[in-house]
Protein backbone atom coordinates (compact mmCIF):
# COMPACT_ATOMS: atom_id res chain seq x y z
CA UNK A 1 0.00 0.00 0.00
CA UNK A 2 2.93 2.34 0.65
CA UNK A 3 4.06 1.95 -2.97
CA UNK A 4 0.60 2.38 -4.55
CA UNK A 5 0.85 5.01 -7.32
CA UNK A 6 -1.56 7.89 -7.86
CA UNK A 7 -3.54 7.95 -11.10
CA UNK A 8 -1.61 10.96 -12.35
CA UNK A 9 1.69 9.09 -11.87
CA UNK A 10 0.77 6.48 -14.48
CA UNK A 11 1.08 7.07 -18.22
CA UNK A 12 -0.71 4.73 -20.61
CA UNK A 13 0.64 4.13 -24.09
CA UNK A 14 -1.71 2.47 -26.56
CA UNK A 15 0.29 0.05 -28.67
CA UNK A 16 -2.64 -0.85 -30.90
CA UNK A 17 -4.09 -3.99 -32.36
CA UNK A 18 -1.95 -7.12 -32.42
CA UNK A 19 -2.67 -10.65 -33.60
CA UNK A 20 -1.64 -13.40 -31.20
CA UNK A 21 -1.08 -16.85 -32.79
CA UNK A 22 -2.44 -20.17 -31.55
CA UNK A 23 -2.38 -23.65 -33.02
CA UNK A 24 -5.28 -26.06 -33.48
CA UNK A 25 -4.48 -29.70 -34.25
CA UNK A 26 -6.52 -32.90 -34.42
CA UNK A 27 -5.45 -36.50 -34.99
CA UNK A 28 -7.08 -39.91 -35.37
CA UNK A 29 -5.03 -42.85 -34.04
CA UNK A 30 -5.77 -46.49 -34.79
CA UNK A 31 -3.77 -49.52 -33.66
CA UNK A 32 -4.45 -53.23 -34.16
CA UNK A 33 -2.16 -55.37 -32.00
CA UNK A 34 -1.71 -58.58 -30.02
CA UNK A 35 -0.64 -58.93 -26.43
CA UNK A 36 0.22 -62.04 -24.45
CA UNK A 37 -1.66 -62.59 -21.21
CA UNK A 38 -2.19 -65.30 -18.62
CA UNK A 39 -5.69 -66.09 -17.38
CA UNK A 40 -6.14 -67.60 -13.91
CA UNK A 41 -9.05 -70.04 -13.94
CA UNK A 42 -10.63 -71.65 -10.87
CA UNK A 43 -10.99 -75.44 -11.10
CA UNK A 44 -14.38 -76.65 -9.79
CA UNK A 45 -13.46 -80.28 -8.96
CA UNK A 46 -11.55 -80.47 -5.64
CA UNK A 47 -9.60 -83.62 -6.59
CA UNK A 48 -8.45 -82.46 -10.03
CA UNK A 49 -4.66 -82.46 -10.44
CA UNK A 50 -4.42 -81.47 -14.11
CA UNK A 51 -6.80 -79.96 -16.64
CA UNK A 52 -6.59 -80.52 -20.39
CA UNK A 53 -7.65 -77.62 -22.63
CA UNK A 54 -7.30 -78.40 -26.30
CA UNK A 55 -4.00 -80.22 -26.67
CA UNK A 56 -2.37 -78.73 -23.57
CA UNK A 57 -2.32 -79.98 -19.96
CA UNK A 58 -2.27 -77.51 -17.06
CA UNK A 59 -1.30 -78.39 -13.49
CA UNK A 60 -3.71 -77.35 -10.76
CA UNK A 61 -2.13 -75.21 -8.05
CA UNK A 62 -2.78 -75.50 -4.32
CA UNK A 63 -5.51 -72.85 -4.59
CA UNK A 64 -7.38 -74.99 -7.16
CA UNK A 65 -6.35 -72.66 -10.00
CA UNK A 66 -4.70 -73.08 -13.37
CA UNK A 67 -2.88 -70.41 -15.37
CA UNK A 68 -3.83 -70.47 -19.03
CA UNK A 69 -1.62 -68.51 -21.48
CA UNK A 70 -3.55 -66.55 -24.09
CA UNK A 71 -3.13 -63.97 -26.83
CA UNK A 72 -5.46 -60.97 -26.74
CA UNK A 73 -6.31 -59.44 -30.12
CA UNK A 74 -6.78 -55.71 -29.46
CA UNK A 75 -7.87 -52.65 -31.37
CA UNK A 76 -7.45 -49.09 -30.08
CA UNK A 77 -9.26 -46.24 -31.82
CA UNK A 78 -8.62 -42.78 -30.39
CA UNK A 79 -9.10 -39.13 -31.36
CA UNK A 80 -6.98 -36.29 -29.99
CA UNK A 81 -7.41 -32.52 -30.19
CA UNK A 82 -5.17 -29.69 -29.04
CA UNK A 83 -5.35 -25.90 -28.87
CA UNK A 84 -1.95 -24.43 -28.08
CA UNK A 85 -0.61 -20.90 -27.61
CA UNK A 86 1.98 -20.49 -30.37
CA UNK A 87 4.17 -18.23 -28.20
CA UNK A 88 4.01 -19.66 -24.68
CA UNK A 89 3.44 -23.31 -25.75
CA UNK A 90 0.64 -23.53 -23.17
CA UNK A 91 -2.84 -25.06 -23.71
CA UNK A 92 -5.62 -22.63 -24.66
CA UNK A 93 -9.28 -22.83 -23.66
CA UNK A 94 -10.78 -22.71 -27.15
CA UNK A 95 -14.46 -22.61 -26.15
CA UNK A 96 -14.83 -18.79 -26.44
CA UNK A 97 -13.04 -18.70 -29.80
CA UNK A 98 -15.22 -21.42 -31.32
CA UNK A 99 -18.16 -19.01 -31.08
CA UNK A 100 -16.39 -16.43 -33.23
CA UNK A 101 -16.39 -16.45 -37.03
CA UNK A 102 -13.02 -17.35 -38.52
CA UNK A 103 -11.75 -16.05 -41.85
CA UNK A 104 -9.14 -17.95 -43.92
CA UNK A 105 -6.04 -15.90 -44.72
CA UNK A 106 -2.80 -16.33 -46.63
CA UNK A 107 -0.06 -16.18 -44.02
CA UNK A 108 2.64 -15.02 -46.41
CA UNK A 109 0.60 -11.96 -47.49
CA UNK A 110 -1.41 -11.12 -44.37
CA UNK A 111 -0.38 -7.57 -43.44
CA UNK A 112 -3.35 -5.76 -41.84
CA UNK A 113 -3.23 -1.96 -41.72
CA UNK A 114 -2.66 -0.53 -38.27
CA UNK A 115 -1.94 -3.89 -36.71
CA UNK A 116 1.03 -6.09 -35.95
CA UNK A 117 1.46 -9.86 -35.74
CA UNK A 118 3.10 -11.63 -32.83
CA UNK A 119 5.63 -14.02 -34.33
CA UNK A 120 5.02 -17.67 -33.32
CA UNK A 121 7.88 -19.43 -31.57
CA UNK A 122 6.19 -22.87 -31.63
CA UNK A 123 6.34 -24.67 -34.98
CA UNK A 124 4.08 -27.30 -36.49
CA UNK A 125 6.47 -30.16 -35.70
CA UNK A 126 6.37 -29.26 -31.99
CA UNK A 127 2.57 -29.09 -32.14
CA UNK A 128 2.36 -32.62 -33.56
CA UNK A 129 4.78 -33.89 -30.93
CA UNK A 130 2.64 -32.22 -28.26
CA UNK A 131 -0.56 -33.60 -29.75
CA UNK A 132 0.60 -37.21 -30.00
CA UNK A 133 2.68 -37.33 -26.81
CA UNK A 134 5.71 -39.51 -26.19
CA UNK A 135 3.80 -42.73 -25.58
CA UNK A 136 1.00 -42.70 -28.13
CA UNK A 137 1.73 -46.29 -29.22
CA UNK A 138 0.20 -49.11 -27.10
CA UNK A 139 2.87 -49.77 -24.50
CA UNK A 140 1.49 -53.23 -23.69
CA UNK A 141 1.57 -54.52 -27.29
CA UNK A 142 3.70 -57.58 -28.04
CA UNK A 143 3.05 -57.43 -31.78
CA UNK A 144 1.50 -54.52 -33.71
CA UNK A 145 -0.47 -55.63 -36.77
CA UNK A 146 -1.67 -52.24 -38.00
CA UNK A 147 -0.85 -48.68 -36.94
CA UNK A 148 -1.95 -45.40 -38.41
CA UNK A 149 -1.90 -41.79 -37.23
CA UNK A 150 -3.95 -39.39 -39.31
CA UNK A 151 -3.26 -35.73 -38.50
CA UNK A 152 -6.55 -34.34 -39.72
CA UNK A 153 -5.94 -30.68 -38.91
CA UNK A 154 -3.02 -28.43 -38.04
CA UNK A 155 -4.10 -24.81 -38.39
CA UNK A 156 -2.56 -21.58 -37.21
CA UNK A 157 -5.14 -19.10 -35.88
CA UNK A 158 -4.48 -15.41 -35.27
CA UNK A 159 -6.68 -13.95 -32.53
CA UNK A 160 -6.98 -10.16 -32.14
CA UNK A 161 -5.85 -8.39 -28.98
CA UNK A 162 -5.30 -4.78 -27.95
CA UNK A 163 -1.95 -3.97 -26.36
CA UNK A 164 -1.10 -1.25 -23.85
CA UNK A 165 2.04 -0.22 -21.99
CA UNK A 166 1.80 1.28 -18.51
CA UNK A 167 4.63 3.54 -17.31
CA UNK A 168 5.21 4.56 -13.69
CA UNK A 169 7.81 7.22 -14.42
CA UNK A 170 8.82 8.11 -10.84
CA UNK A 171 9.67 4.48 -10.15
CA UNK A 172 10.92 3.74 -13.68
CA UNK A 173 8.60 0.72 -13.89
CA UNK A 174 6.65 -0.53 -16.90
CA UNK A 175 3.98 -3.17 -17.45
CA UNK A 176 2.52 -4.67 -20.63
CA UNK A 177 -1.17 -5.49 -20.76
CA UNK A 178 -3.27 -7.03 -23.54
CA UNK A 179 -7.05 -7.26 -23.84
CA UNK A 180 -8.35 -10.19 -25.86
CA UNK A 181 -10.49 -8.85 -28.68
CA UNK A 182 -12.84 -11.84 -28.58
CA UNK A 183 -13.16 -12.77 -24.91
CA UNK A 184 -12.34 -9.40 -23.30
CA UNK A 185 -9.89 -11.18 -21.00
CA UNK A 186 -7.09 -9.01 -19.61
CA UNK A 187 -3.62 -10.53 -19.70
CA UNK A 188 -0.74 -8.92 -17.82
CA UNK A 189 1.79 -11.64 -18.61
CA UNK A 190 4.69 -10.47 -20.69
CA UNK A 191 4.93 -13.52 -22.98
CA UNK A 192 2.57 -12.50 -25.77
CA UNK A 193 2.68 -8.72 -25.41
CA UNK A 194 6.47 -8.40 -25.56
CA UNK A 195 7.10 -11.17 -28.11
CA UNK A 196 8.81 -10.32 -31.36
CA UNK A 197 6.47 -8.67 -33.85
CA UNK A 198 6.64 -9.73 -37.47
CA UNK A 199 5.60 -7.93 -40.65
CA UNK A 200 4.90 -11.18 -42.45
CA UNK A 201 4.81 -14.83 -41.43
CA UNK A 202 6.65 -17.47 -43.42
CA UNK A 203 4.57 -20.65 -43.84
CA UNK A 204 7.57 -22.71 -44.91
CA UNK A 205 9.20 -21.97 -41.55
CA UNK A 206 6.14 -22.49 -39.36
CA UNK A 207 4.96 -25.64 -41.14
CA UNK A 208 8.30 -27.44 -40.85
CA UNK A 209 6.95 -30.91 -41.59
CA UNK A 210 9.38 -32.94 -43.67
CA UNK A 211 10.55 -36.55 -43.77
CA UNK A 212 13.44 -35.91 -41.37
CA UNK A 213 11.20 -34.05 -38.92
CA UNK A 214 8.61 -36.81 -38.96
CA UNK A 215 11.33 -39.36 -38.23
CA UNK A 216 12.19 -37.39 -35.08
CA UNK A 217 8.55 -37.19 -34.01
CA UNK A 218 7.84 -40.83 -34.87
CA UNK A 219 11.17 -42.69 -34.52
CA UNK A 220 11.75 -45.51 -36.96
CA UNK A 221 9.36 -44.25 -39.59
CA UNK A 222 7.46 -47.56 -39.71
CA UNK A 223 4.19 -45.92 -38.72
CA UNK A 224 1.85 -44.63 -41.43
CA UNK A 225 1.46 -40.94 -40.53
CA UNK A 226 -0.84 -38.88 -42.76
CA UNK A 227 -1.05 -35.10 -42.67
CA UNK A 228 -4.28 -33.20 -43.20
CA UNK A 229 -5.29 -31.97 -46.64
CA UNK A 230 -4.88 -28.30 -45.70
CA UNK A 231 -1.21 -28.74 -44.80
CA UNK A 232 -0.56 -30.83 -47.90
CA UNK A 233 -2.08 -28.11 -50.09
CA UNK A 234 -0.08 -25.46 -48.27
CA UNK A 235 3.19 -27.25 -49.04
CA UNK A 236 2.48 -27.99 -52.74
CA UNK A 237 4.02 -24.73 -54.11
Amino acid sequence: MLARPKDEDIAVEERGLIYVPMWHAKAHLRFVYDRRESYRVTVKTPNAKTVTIGADDFAVSGQSNIDVPAVEHCERDERKELWLDAVSNQPVNAAPYLKARSTPIALDSFAPDGAQIVAPTVRASAVIRNLLGNDFRPSDADEIKEEEVNVECIDLHLRPAYAFKYLWSTKNKTADVTIDGITGEINSEASAATAALAKLLRPETLFDIGAETLNVIVPGGAIALKLGKALAEKRKP
